[in-house]
């Protein structure tokens, strides 16, 4: 559409919430020349991303290294059967293209580690906590603590929630209150389970805290945790404070270790492979190529290639990253990177 349609159609389109008088035009406008950054498209992810994009964030970035399963369907609402295997980050962006043509909706599959976080954070207006391990939030959150950027923090799993705002240096950060944790000290989907209704909920209050930092509407949640029961509807704030001996907010501490190779992602018999050095792969002669090689090749994406390997299923995306998938072991991952890779020998699809 040209500019004078498309002004005309984002009048319409926001004009319920315009006439808001703790919003108002002047808030539109700053909504659509923010960026934010959704770190995870899963059940928290797809929730506030959906309505952002209908807030008209002017760019949202979608980052998630994962594909589509059916066990995710009954949570993250951005997906349907016809996007079962394909990368996450390029159907919930597909999707969201579709629900507000105004805005940018930029998908990264890429795993999110400390060789990429400060690239993929960089410009960010604010970050978005869609994760499910302590890990890479400590990662997500070291990085915003250097850069200065709002990270709106979400958990949720079973009926129960949690939400918070760091701000630092005005407000703690992640690691003040929550510190040293291992993904071993938290409940996983797959073992306390998830009502679709608990992510649902969370990431809609995600959204909400995003829009009122970046538009300066309200009181944001900062300086406190809201912890928040489903099984009985109770809701508390709890006031947090800085640790004196945070080292992250003291800027002693940079990233976390450097990028590892191969991360097993718990739960769900999957392992992410990284290359050595990112490729630039020309996916289209690797399909044909992987078609020759008379391997199963499942779908093809913009992103990624989807095809079987003995019993496994693999996405190959075009930095040379794979997901293998119904693995036993990460040594059992290894070994089949290995054989793939000597198989479809990289070099010989590098892009020009």
């Amino acid at each position: 559409m040209d500019q004078a349609k498309k002004e005309e159609f984002a009048h319409e389109f926001y004009s319920r919430q315009t006439v808001l008088k703790e919003l108002g035009p002047k808030g539109q406008r700053r909504l659509a020349q923010s960026k934010v950054v959704i770190t995870g498209v899963g059940g928290l992810g797809t929730v506030s991303g959906l309505y952002l994009a209908l807030a008209g964030v002017g760019h949202l970035q979608l980052i998630d290294q994962d594909t589509v399963e059916v066990k995710n369907l009954h949570r993250q609402i951005l997906y349907s059967t016809d996007d079962l295997h394909y990368p996450k980050a390029e159907a919930a962006a597909n999707r969201l293209k579709k629900l507000n043509p105004l805005i940018k909706v930029e998908p990264v599959s890429e795993n999110l580690n400390a060789s990429n976080v400060e690239r993929l954070l960089k410009g960010a207006d604010c970050v978005v906590d869609g994760l499910d391990n302590m890990a890479t939030r400590y990662l997500v959150n070291r990085t915003c603590v250097k850069n200065k950027i709002p990270y709106i923090f979400g958990a949720a799993i079973g009926l129960e929630g949690n939400l918070s705002v760091f701000m630092p240096p005005e407000t703690p950060c992640l690691e003040c209150v929550l510190p040293n944790l291992s993904d071993t000290d938290i409940h996983r989907c797959d073992t306390r389970g998830v009502l679709g209704a608990t992510p649902g909920i969370i990431g809609a209050m995600q959204a909400m805290e995003t829009i009122k930092v970046l538009t300066g509407m309200g009181s944001p949640l900062k300086g406190k945790l809201m912890v928040c029961d489903f099984n009985d509807m109770y809701f508390t704030n709890i006031e947090v404070t800085k640790r004196e001996n945070c080292a992250t907010c003291h800027g002693e501490l940079g990233t976390l270790a450097a990028k590892q190779k191969l991360v097993w992602i718990c739960g769900q018999e999957t392992a992410n492979i990284n290359p050595e050095k990112p490729l630039n792969l020309n996916l289209t002669k690797m399909c044909k190529h992987l078609e020759d090689m008379n391997l199963n090749v499942r779908l093809r994406s913009q992103l990624a290639l989807i095809f079987n390997y003995k019993n496994f299923e693999v996405s190959l995306f075009g930095s040379g990253r794979m997901l293998i998938k119904n693995v036993k072991s990460e040594k059992e991952a290894l070994e089949a990177y290995k054989d793939i890779a000597k198989m479809v020998k990289f070099r010989q699809f590098f892009s020009g």
